[in-house]
């Protein structure tokens, strides 16, 4: 069974009918066991696999970029949260959970040390006005936090700091005198990733390297929409169509906004890794993830080479940007006959596949 669940089971199997409980989701939580969910437990994630899984276990489920305003004040007596990569997004969750739990109820926070996990304890605690009780279990600790009568007073000033409000969407990535929107809560939200920039300036001779023009391409893990943004700029065709798929809720409304500010023929898609977009298209372009949460998972390498394999007509061409260190084309022979390294540059390569 899942490690972390083992930790997280004493709460969210007591809970009972008349006291509901809200576990939160993210990318840390993945395959974790819901079928052994008490009925009481809702799941929230900004992930589409996640809240997808908890569907399949006939859990009550949402999925959405943490939008907690869906629930009443005082919804829940317990709120359950494995702690985020991303600073933001637990600052966030923590500063709406106050507000989601009962008289007497409690936030049950769970982390490594290394991910700053007995420092927002300590936050959640001065801003639930209460101590937090901290429990070791080998390289994690699991903090429980009482909200009582007086928590909520003047709890506005005792607020977890957010540089910028995380629902908020702005202009926050300029790149040839292009303004992107993007947003807290995704992956690399307030910059240009470097192996993303590098893909972007090779774009035009991936194109050119068509015997006809694309028509059609999939950005397969689209972020924000940084990369189609760029593709619909370098235009192979006079109407190229672009859909942009990613499994977080947050890179979806960035992405969106994205399409609609650039006039891009397309669309964006919320899915776990294009698995149920049925098209197959003449060109594909990805930057793959290889962390899995905190952890490094070449899975997920070869989860997006078996997509991109499937997403890709017989004579379209797709193109990846990853890490130096990943084996792309090693990973890549059971999916594709062509693999070529175009660039490798600043700790990052260009590989072409092709299935002919």
């Amino acid at each position: 069974m899942h490690s972390l669940f083992l930790l997280l089971q004493p709460y969210v199997q007591s809970a009972e009918a008349n006291q509901p409980c809200l576990l939160i989701a993210d990318e840390n939580l993945i395959d974790i066991p819901f079928s052994h969910l008490n009925s009481s437990v809702q799941v929230l994630s900004n992930r589409f696999d996640i809240a997808h899984q908890a569907q399949l276990a006939n859990c009550k489920s949402l999925f959405n970029d943490f939008d907690f305003s869906v629930f009443s004040t005082a919804s829940f007596k317990r709120v359950i949260y494995r702690v985020s990569k991303e600073k933001p997004v637990a600052h966030h969750i923590i500063n709406q959970s106050l507000r989601l739990l009962a008289d007497d109820g409690e936030m049950i926070l769970l982390g490594a040390k290394s991910e700053g996990i007995k420092t927002y304890a300590s936050k959640a605690a001065d801003y639930f006005n209460n101590p937090a009780t901290v429990t070791k279990h080998g390289n994690f600790y699991l903090a429980t936090i009482c909200k009582n009568k007086t928590s909520s007073s003047d709890a506005e000033n005792r607020l977890l700091p957010l540089k910028t409000p995380y629902d908020s969407l702005a202009l926050t990535i300029t790149c040839n005198n292009l303004n992107l929107y993007s947003k807290p809560g995704l992956f690399g939200w307030n910059k240009i990733d470097q192996g993303s920039a590098l893909l972007a300036r090779h774009l035009d001779e991936f194109f050119a390297g068509f015997a006809t023009p694309p028509s059609t391409l999939l950005d397969l893990g689209c972020g924000y929409g940084y990369l189609s943004v760029m593709a619909n700029q370098a235009q192979p065709a006079p109407k190229l169509h672009i859909v942009a798929s990613d499994n977080c809720a947050a890179a979806i409304i960035a992405c969106r906004k994205n399409f609609s500010a650039f006039a891009i023929t397309g669309e964006v898609v919320a899915d776990d890794c294009a698995r149920n977009i049925t098209g197959t298209f003449d060109a594909l372009i990805c930057n793959p993830p290889f962390h899995q949460g905190f952890k490094t998972d070449r899975r997920l390498t070869e989860k997006f080479l078996n997509s991109a394999a499937r997403h890709l007509k017989h004579s379209g061409r797709a193109l990846f940007v990853v890490n130096q260190f990943v084996p792309l084309e090693k990973l890549a022979i059971p999916f594709f006959v062509h693999r070529e390294k175009i660039v490798e540059k600043n700790g990052f390569k260009l590989v072409v596949l092709s299935k002919s």
